[in-house]
């Protein structure tokens, strides 16, 4: 159920965060501040959701706090297909739909969340009337674009690799800096696998390129 709530103001710890965050991160100071001007924050309770079943994104939106977790629920289960965490954008695929377009992904807010969102005709004004901002925009949308592949390719993988990136898409989404550590038995009890199959889909996401391993530690790679 959603339950976001409109914020009065945009924090310095927003403004900060849209400097470094692409494709906004190419603007100016003043064109980052005109931008927070018109947009809006929202904020989530723990399994609130925040886009899909008929809730809309409402525009280009910026995780501030917390984690968001994208869902397929099919046939009574819960399948994670991608975690956003601080600095990470989402509602892309809902812009310049028109009128009645259903946003696809179910988005669940997994902990308390606040998100920053910029309305839809605040981007098109971005494309048509700053270039920088166009490539960058075009050049994060390749991104995910090529990431998403690369996800793809993971989750046609046999089912052990496949439900263990799904498994890691949460643990590591839990901390700011994408990083989990990771109990080998817990995650066999909880798949419902072997300690040996876990050990060998870590090798085979880290070798794709999904995630880096530290030890027990394990960072979710992103675009």
């Amino acid at each position: 159920m959603e339950s976001g709530k409109n914020a009065l103001a945009i924090s310095e710890e927003d403004i900060q965060t849209f400097r470094t965050v692409s494709p906004f991160s190419v603007l100016g100071e003043k064109d980052i501040e005109a931008v927070l001007l018109t947009a809006e924050t929202k904020e989530f309770g723990t399994g609130d959701r925040v886009a899909g079943g008929g809730v809309s994104p409402g525009g280009l939106c910026v995780v501030m706090k917390g984690v968001l977790v994208a869902e397929n629920r099919a046939d009574k289960r819960i399948i994670a297909l991608n975690a956003f965490m601080r600095g990470d954008i989402y509602g892309a695929a809902g812009l310049f739909a028109g009128k009645g377009k259903k946003y696809g992904s179910l988005v669940v807010a997994k902990r308390h969340s606040r998100i920053v969102v910029v309305p839809e005709e605040t981007v098109r004004r971005l494309i048509l009337e700053n270039p920088d901002f166009a490539l960058a925009f075009t050049a994060w949308l390749t991104g995910k674009i090529r990431f998403l592949n690369k996800k793809l390719t993971g989750y046609t993988s046999k089912s052990s690799v496949r439900h263990l990136l799904q498994y890691l898409e949460v643990a590591c989404a839990e901390n700011d800096d994408g990083t989990a550590k990771i109990n080998i038995s817990s995650v066999a009890e909880e798949l419902n696998i072997s300690r040996t199959t876990v050990y060998a889909g870590l090798d085979t996401l880290e070798q794709a390129g999904f995630i880096a391993r530290d030890g027990k530690y394990c960072t979710l790679l992103r675009v």
